[in-house]
């Protein structure tokens, strides 16, 4: 599983509960962190999937747009002919 380092500051009480729990569970001290955070996590999904925010929802959209390479035709667009209204020569 490819994983990517990240740096977090605990405090001292945070850090001494995890190095105790580590010790008493003979797990890693990263392993409890990231399980703890994906539990998180999962919540706080959950909360905002449950969430009234419309807001929310705007963030899942996804648009379908038609790519378009301006290069082929970007005389024309920059540069109307001559005796043209500016924007006119515009599509």
């Amino acid at each position: 599983m490819e994983r990517s380092r990240k740096q977090v500051y605990l405090s001292p009480d945070q850090d001494e509960e995890l190095s105790k729990l580590a010790l008493a569970t003979g797990r890693s001290e990263s392993s409890i962190v990231r399980e703890a955070l994906s539990e998180y996590l999962a919540k706080m999904r959950k909360e905002a999937d449950a969430s009234p925010n419309p807001l929310s929802k705007l963030l899942e959209l996804r648009v379908e747009t038609e790519t378009v390479d301006s290069s082929d035709q970007h005389d024309r667009d920059l540069y109307p002919a001559p005796g043209a209204v500016r924007g006119e020569g515009i599509s």
